[in-house]
């Protein structure tokens, strides 16, 4: 097996981010990486997958994205679910474990609802003529016998 580098895994995984996120129309970004051992004694890429739509950014870059990968122990990507409150994409490539992450957040409680309105209370008939008066004399507010318009 080749002797892991983490230049060489990073420049892989972001060249495939991007090539994804371009194609795909999306705008979430891997702004910062941070390096580390895993329990094997492999070392550990991560970065945080940052913006607008992050979440699903990193779920159809698991379900669509082929990553090439070429030597032999070369992992698949796959979701950890054993990391809490983050959603942990993980693969290897070259002795070099990368795993592309955001975190979980909790969606905030939903607004009450608003309460129904009371029920309609009935209009005196004085306050409906008032009303129509103000319609002008196209709408008569009073109804007149014929009799006495014609005298």
């Amino acid at each position: 097996m080749p002797e892991p580098t983490l230049s060489d895994a990073r420049e892989h995984a972001i060249h495939s981010w991007i090539l994804f996120v371009t194609t795909c129309g999306l705008t979430a970004s891997l702004p910062t990486w941070t390096t580390g051992t895993a329990p094997d004694g492999n070392p550990v890429l991560s970065a945080e997958v940052a913006g607008p739509g992050a979440a699903h950014a990193l779920s159809r870059f698991a379900s669509e994205y082929h990553l090439t990968l070429p030597h032999p122990g070369d992992a698949r990507p796959q979701f950890d679910v054993e990391v809490v409150d983050r959603t942990v994409l993980v693969w290897r490539r070259d002795g070099v474990w990368v795993e592309l992450w955001h975190p979980n957040t909790v969606p905030a409680a939903p607004e009450p609802a608003q309460t129904a309105p009371g029920p309609v209370q009935a209009t005196p008939a004085s306050a409906v003529r008032a009303a129509l008066r103000g319609l002008g004399d196209r709408l008569p507010t009073t109804r007149r016998n014929k009799e006495t318009s014609r005298a």
